[in-house]
């Protein structure tokens, strides 16, 4: 691969973004988060979810085309457009795996809104919705990676080294 891109996947809470710094840290390459780059919050509760999907896309497409090492981590429902998965799958793509417990959990103590599970900010989680999600996407996400990293008993930097070695390995990074 000539520039090489490693896209974190996975429901939110999974780590994409603590994971996806920490890593960069630690390999040297530069990190973007896609959910950061557009706002996602506000975004989605400005223009619905719909046209948040659409400039994800966009987004995709502009990193796509950059000619630079990045890690990136994506928004949890960023999988379920196939142009997404498309870019995706043609670079390379780690699925930061986690149980629904945990996820959970993990959210709960995250002071992030998240639009799609929460009316309001700091606002009750719908663990229903939550559980629909998780259960629409997780074998999406189980299919579009070439590596999935089971995040549940590990710290960020745990985490972080682990997908550094298997990187070293796969001969996705020297």
């Amino acid at each position: 691969i000539m520039n090489k891109k490693v896209f974190l996947i996975g429901m939110m809470g999974a780590g994409k973004t603590s994971i996806g710094l920490a890593l960069s840290k630690i390999v040297g390459m530069s990190f973007l988060d896609v959910d950061n780059l557009i706002g996602s919050d506000n975004y989605i509760l400005k223009n619905g979810i719909e046209e948040f999907r659409n400039i994800e896309e966009k987004e995709l497409l502009k990193i796509d085309s950059l000619n630079k090492d990045l890690i990136i981590s994506v928004g949890g429902g960023a999988i379920l457009s196939s142009l997404n998965k498309e870019i995706m799958k043609k670079n390379y793509c780690i699925y930061l795996e986690a149980s629904m417990h945990i996820l959970l959990d993990r959210v709960s103590n995250q002071d992030v809104f998240r639009p799609l599970i929460q009316s309001q900010r700091n606002g009750h989680i719908n663990i229903d919705v939550f559980t629909e999600l998780f259960n629409d996407r997780a074998q999406i996400y189980h299919d579009i990676a070439d590596l999935v990293i089971n995040t549940n008993n590990q710290t960020i930097v745990d985490s972080a080294q682990i997908i550094k070695e298997k990187l070293i390995k796969n001969e996705i990074i020297n």
